[in-house]
């Protein structure tokens, strides 16, 4: 009972808590949009047939002359006036005097952009509602820069040059705090990623930067012009900027000095790599297997920490090659897991678990769902000498654990276990072997494996292994990228990935009702000129369709931020409002833009346009908004695969 009890408290917070969240935040954007179009068909005197909100009928009732639906899917709705058909559109003289047709141009259009008007309303007090309760948004802070992007490439002022005994400095770096774009205050780190992306094609800008140096705080301005970056969706133009990532729990161990991270230390260069964390891990793969020195920015000081690093994989398993998985240590015992309890230490080798012998990080997973409750027995190896203890897993997150985290032991060759048909299998080794060359290179630890395999690509390869006494060949054959892809295998830096990191956030922007007031006007006028540069800089091919989000990829960001917690969500629904705004006001038919500008033809040509010319306009605007919907669905989906 009590497991059941866990995983729908689990499937509640992570999923049904979230959707439900989502469903109700869509359904208030799309019954707000529909009500500004109701209160203004009846101010203009015109007859409200129906007042749907979402789609396929789930509920509905009548009062007065109006039906009233409410639909399973809240992604669409619409309300229906007297004589006002789309698709079969008609031009009579003969019409009600209450409908759609007889009302005046002005008041058509106000019924028209009525919507538009409370999905901006709803956004500007929704955005006064988060600024009460107070919301942190991303600082604009220097966590890294990508190398060949602008602000890797900047030349600095000579001052600061001088002040860090340079003869030249060049690009920003770790810890400098981005105070103003072209004069203007930046109160987030998000606004830098916009006025990059919706630049023009000669924009350049001016970058306000503050930089501690040796104690003292420096201020300078750099000028810098966006470059296309390839390697994401869309291709965006970007400054090369990357967010900050600060401790807000420090790990106690892998460390390979004496230096420690510090709560609040903003992780600075890995290796000297100004690419900062993680994206600077790239080139610890050049010197795998040794320590690295990873700066942390402490109050204005840059303390150099030296880390041990860790050779990973992706998969199931913390680290596998050519089939061959390595054993397990403890990175880590949550206080008060079982794995606390029964004494386990950071270090341990797990040789034994469930009467598994040298379990692979996939057999100790599978062994727990077996254990809820139930008391085994695991052993270790503690500085080389067998410890063995009793152990009960709990339940925790969904999942049966032991509240360990696991790493894949760094130095020693000692395979695990191996997989069914992989190369290794076919070749003979067996759990227990110890590789002891690769070709003619000798290796003692699995980053030098790596190293090993990683050096003969393409070639035939042949492992030597050691196992009861003797020493066996295993041929591997011609050592294709279906056999082994380097690109597969990451670096891990417990010493970090092992604490709690979150990106270096803003104070809480909290404030009184006029300043609330003022900051959520400043937010809705800039979401609206944001969203409009956008679709223009899309038209421009400046900006590229990959990194758009169609239903699949706005509902996924929904429940991401609806786990994360109540105000971000409102504060997403608010820019979502706007975005719907936007878009539905553009001159497409079938939109409410599309009405409005056929309106403005009919007062322009003194009658309307031919039933015919306005059906076949609303016709191909369906196809078109029809087509841009499945190809975003589409997207989401494929980049979701990928």
């Amino acid at each position: 009972m009590e497991l059941l009890v866990d995983e729908v408290a689990t499937f509640w917070t992570l999923w049904l808590w979230p959707i439900l969240q989502l469903v109700i935040g869509l359904g208030l954007v799309i019954f707000v949009h529909e009500l500004g179009h109701f209160l203004a068909a009846k101010w203009a005197g015109i007859k409200v047939e129906r007042f749907t909100v979402g789609l396929g009928k789930v509920f509905a009732f009548r009062r007065g002359e109006t039906e009233y639906r409410i639909g399973a899917f809240p992604i669409g709705g619409y309300v229906h006036m007297l004589g006002q058909d789309d698709l079969r559109p008609q031009v009579t003289e003969e019409a009600d005097p209450r409908s759609w047709q007889r009302a005046t141009v002005g008041k058509r259009l106000v019924v028209l952009s009525s919507g538009v008007l409370m999905n901006v309303i709803f956004a500007a007090v929704a955005f006064v509602i988060v600024y009460l309760i107070g919301i942190r948004f991303g600082a604009p802070v220097v966590g890294g820069v990508k190398a060949g992007f602008p602000a890797a490439t900047c030349l600095l002022p000579q001052e600061v040059a001088q002040a860090m005994g340079l003869e030249k400095a060049v690009s920003l770096r770790p810890g400098d705090r981005i105070l103003a774009l072209n004069g203007k205050a930046v109160r987030r780190f998000a606004q830098m990623g916009y006025a990059a992306m919706l630049s023009g094609e000669d924009d350049t800008f001016a970058l306000t930067v503050a930089r501690f140096v040796n104690g003292k705080e420096l201020t300078f301005e750099v000028v810098l012009k966006p470059k296309r970056d390839k390697d994401v969706p869309g291709k965006p133009y970007i400054f090369g900027i990357y967010s900050a990532a600060v401790v807000t729990r420090p790990a106690e161990a892998h460390y390979a000095g004496q230096a420690r991270f510090m709560k609040g230390d903003l992780i600075g260069e890995v290796a000297g790599n100004l690419e900062g964390f993680p994206s600077g891990l790239i080139p610890v793969i050049e010197s795998v297997g040794q320590p690295v020195d990873v700066v942390a920015i402490r109050q204005g000081s840059r303390v150099p920490v030296r880390v041990e690093t860790y050779l990973c994989s992706q998969g199931k398993e913390a680290l596998e090659m050519l089939g061959m998985a390595a054993r397990v240590e403890i990175g880590q015992a949550a206080p008060g897991s079982p794995a606390a309890k029964a004494g386990l230490r950071v270090g341990d080798i797990i040789v034994e678990y469930a009467g598994v012998q040298d379990p692979s990080q996939r057999q100790l997973a599978e062994a727990n769902k077996q254990l809820y409750r139930k008391q085994t027995v695991i052993r270790v190896l503690r500085d080389g000498q067998p410890v063995q203890a009793k152990i009960t897993p709990y339940r925790k997150g969904g999942r049966t654990d032991i509240g360990a985290r696991w790493l894949p032991v760094q130095g020693e060759t000692i395979v695990a276990q191996v997989a069914e048909d992989s190369p290794t299998a076919a070749a003979g080794v067996q759990p227990g072997a110890v590789i002891t060359r690769v070709n003619d290179t000798p290796v003692k630890t699995w980053p030098e494996v790596y190293n090993a395999l990683k050096a003969a690509a393409g070639e035939d390869v042949t492992l030597v292994y050691a196992l009861a006494g003797a020493e066996h060949p295993a041929p591997i054959g011609p050592l294709t990228e279906k056999k082994f892809d380097p690109e597969k295998y990451f670096f891990d830096i417990p010493a970090i990935s092992l604490g709690e990191l979150e990106v270096v956030q803003t104070p809480p922007v909290r404030g009184s009702p006029v300043q609330a007031l003022g900051w959520s006007v400043w937010d809705t006028q800039e979401f609206i000129a944001t969203t409009y540069v956008s679709i223009v800089r899309i038209l421009q091919r400046r900006i590229g369709t990959g990194g758009a989000a169609g239903p699949v990829g706005i509902g996924a960001a929904g429940i991401r931020i609806a786990r994360k917690s109540a105000v971000d969500f409102v504060y997403f629904m608010a820019m979502l409002s706007i975005i719907i705004a936007v878009f539905n006001f553009l001159p497409l038919p079938v939109l409410d833009g599309g009405h409005a500008a056929l309106v403005l033809i009919e007062k322009a040509r003194g009658r309307p346009l031919p039933g015919r010319v306005q059906a076949a306009i609303q016709f191909a605007g369906l196809a078109l908004i029809i087509g841009l919907f499945l190809a975003l669905t589409y997207q989401d989906i494929m980049r979701f695969i990928k």
